[in-house]
């Protein structure tokens, strides 16, 4: 299964990155992406930690395509994403922390 969802992963990474061929479309592929990534904090307690991970690794990958972009969407996006990010990992301790307990 953790194959399966790498290899998901990769591909999609290769689809996207194959898409970006052209500033205009790419734009609009981070931001849809964004979108998909901070999207799932009003449900974040309901989520498995590999939906967590999966979303954690994708504010990585985010990030790094933020980080190239004009000084003003740099600016509001890095920090939104970051703060979808931290809720992300605050949740999977605190989901690891809680079954260490028991």
């Amino acid at each position: 299964m953790r194959t399966t969802i790498l290899a998901r992963m990769v591909l999609t990474a290769c689809l996207v990155l194959s898409i970006c061929l052209s500033q205009a479309y790419c734009d609009e592929v981070w931001r849809t992406e964004f979108e998909e990534a901070c999207a799932r904090t009003a449900d974040v307690m309901t989520l498995s930690d590999n939906e967590l991970k999966a979303l954690i690794g994708k504010c990585e990958r985010l990030q790094k395509v933020i980080e190239q972009q004009d000084e003003t969407a740099r600016k509001v996006y890095l920090k939104r994403l970051q703060m979808c990010k931290n809720l992300y990992v605050y949740i999977l301790e605190a989901k690891n922390s809680e079954k260490t307990q028991k």
